[in-house]
């Protein structure tokens, strides 16, 4: 019979006891875990053999599960990492009374790997869904060539497992045509645009198609929030997700997956939250058309315009907070308090610490290094932070292990729970893949690897492959330019030797996954002109039927080519 978390966890502390009590040093801040299990075992029997009840609840065999993905949240912009404004008082809240994981790593920086990685377990390399260029491919018959998306997907073994399913999601990057949905009984996008309303958008088509200037001015008047690119979209998510929890049947567990975008440029965050952080400023910079051509978002803006820029970010940041807050509130009013709730981003987001705005560009701390928030009242301990790198690859097999769920090999991921009781997890890295197209040809390929207190990343070009490296002690927030190392250098030899065993375990996963193509439909115009209305991939872009056909779906040196 599997144990609970907290039956494990203890077992482990008063074993440990007698061992080494310095076993896991370095690994966990805060309250040590080993320590507060091992009194809390300690305690139960006590209690138990004075006739008492223990204090602490055993972990419930299937519970509830609320997965927060909160879209391009930088983790440094956090109070619980050190940031110096109030920017999230309830996820901070949220993190004092459970465990922050302070090396989260995403796997890449942008949201459609990053997101497939969270929901299977899987490393971009491993589920092999790199660009959205894959979705225009096309023979040379003109059908389309199918995506090497593998993996199994987290709601998928829980639906198998009895419970019951629902995501609620606000971007076109989460849609089913990319693979999303399977497991969840309900999948649902809310937030539309006339792009992506099921009625409005032919409509809008119809319209645009026959020059009917009018009709398409009438259109906008009847629905002008479905053609306002700056309408916040989590309230919607979060009254939706809010009414499942009241519909959801009762007699059976939940996993309530929510994706809210409001910290997304562009930068609007409404009244009081836009005046929250800089409130006096007079200048042009309003958030809007940040990737625009004619953007005044610009590598030479002037400083204050620049510090109002991050300040409509943090103020972003801070409405969503309160929008998660009022989330959790409807979880406590329905009796649903001792849920296991994970709150985590798919990305950060850059503002030129390193030459570049946005994100999807590189996979420097601003872009990869997300946040890591679980809490489970009653189970896991409060205020507990650990060190050691995680990734959103862990956060499947984390809420299969909670479910009781037999960990298949179908994973690359790590149950977060053994990571805090401290045994050896073998690779001790986890990576950020970004892989850089230009009319169809791989351009580039970032890769981040982060280690406890270190953080490398390994660029390829036509020019050749460089290593950086720098150490989290000394720059926390990796805002420094390091000098590149040299491929003679013991350094590079030891990342590259750490590369190799990675990529040597990655590859033996996905040799052993079966292709999926449920599901899974091509990128239409259309699809193009949503992608493009935010910087994405789109007609002013390359995606002619060879885009992607020869780039190459690795972590670095492997030989996973398209088609696959």
């Amino acid at each position: 019979m599997k144990r609970s978390p907290l039956e494990r966890i203890g077992t482990r502390a008063i074993a440990s006891a007698t061992e080494d009590p310095r076993a896991g040093a370095g690994a966990v801040r805060g309250t040590p875990f080993g320590v507060w299990a091992g009194v809390v075992c300690w305690l139960g029997s006590c209690l138990a053999w004075l006739g008492c009840s223990p204090p602490v609840a055993t972990a419930p065999a299937r519970p509830n599960v609320l997965l927060v993905s909160i879209d391009t949240l930088r983790a440094d912009h956090l109070p619980f990492h050190g940031y110096d404004r109030d920017t999230a008082p309830r996820l901070t809240k949220l993190a004092e009374a459970g465990i922050v994981f302070e090396n989260a790593t995403a796997s890449s920086s942008w949201t459609l790997p990053s997101h497939l990685s969270m929901l299977t377990g899987l490393s971009v390399s491993a589920h092999g869904a790199c660009d959205d260029r894959l979705w225009t491919r096309t023979d040379e018959s003109g059908a389309p060539i199918p995506v090497p998306l593998k993996g199994t997907f987290v709601s998928e073994t829980l639906e198998a497992a009895g419970y019951a399913c629902a995501g609620f999601y606000s971007w076109k990057y989460l849609d089913d045509q990319f693979g999303f949905g399977p497991g969840f009984q309900t999948w649902e996008r809310l937030g539309h645009t006339f792009y992506s309303h099921p009625v409005v958008g032919p409509e809008f088509e119809r319209l645009r198609a026959a020059d009917d200037i009018e009709g398409l001015k009438a259109l906008a008047a009847e629905h002008p929030r479905l053609f306002d690119d700056t309408a916040p979209t989590s309230p919607e998510i979060i009254d939706r997700a809010l009414t499942w929890l009241d519909e959801r049947p009762a007699d059976r567990p939940f996993f309530l997956f929510v994706h809210l975008f409001d910290v997304h440029d562009p930068y609007v965050p409404p009244s009081p939250y836009r005046e929250l952080f800089d409130p006096d400023y007079a200048g042009p910079i309003d958030g809007r058309r940040v990737t625009a051509a004619d953007s005044l978002v610009r590598g030479d803006m002037s400083p204050e315009d620049l510090a109002h820029l991050i300040a409509l970010y943090d103020g972003g940041i801070a409405w969503v907070d309160s929008e998660v807050g009022r989330l959790l509130d409807g979880f406590d009013a329905r009796g649903l308090a001792d849920t296991l709730v994970i709150v985590t981003s798919d990305h950060g987001e850059e503002f030129f610490e390193h030459g570049h705005k946005t994100h999807r560009r590189q996979v420097y701390r601003e872009s990869s290094h997300v946040p890591l928030v679980v809490s489970w009242p009653d189970v896991l301990p409060a205020g507990t932070r650990v060190a050691a790198p995680v990734g959103l690859i862990d956060i499947a097999p984390t809420l299969c292990a909670a479910a009781g769920v037999d960990l298949a090999p179908r994973m690359e991921g790590s149950d977060l729970f053994e990571l805090v009781e401290g045994p050896d997890r073998g690779v001790d890295a986890r990576a950020c893949e970004l892989f850089v197209f230009e009319s169809g040809d791989l351009l580039e390929h970032h890769l981040g690897l982060a280690f406890e207190r270190k953080y490398a990343i390994r660029v390829r070009t036509g020019e050749g492959t460089h290593w950086e490296q720098f150490d989290l002690d000394e720059d926390p927030r990796g805002e420094a330019r390091p000098q590149r190392i040299l491929a003679d250098d013991p350094r590079a030899r030891e990342l590259d030797t750490r590369l190799s065993e990675l990529r040597t375990r990655v590859d033996g996963l996905r040799a052993m996954l079966p292709a999926r193509a449920d599901g899974l439909s091509p990128l239409d115009e259309d699809d193009l002109a949503q992608l493009a209305a935010l910087g994405y991939t789109g007609q002013d872009e390359s995606s002619t039927s060879e885009a992607a056909n020869d780039g190459e779906l690795c972590l670095d040196g492997c030989v996973w080519r398209f088609p696959d």
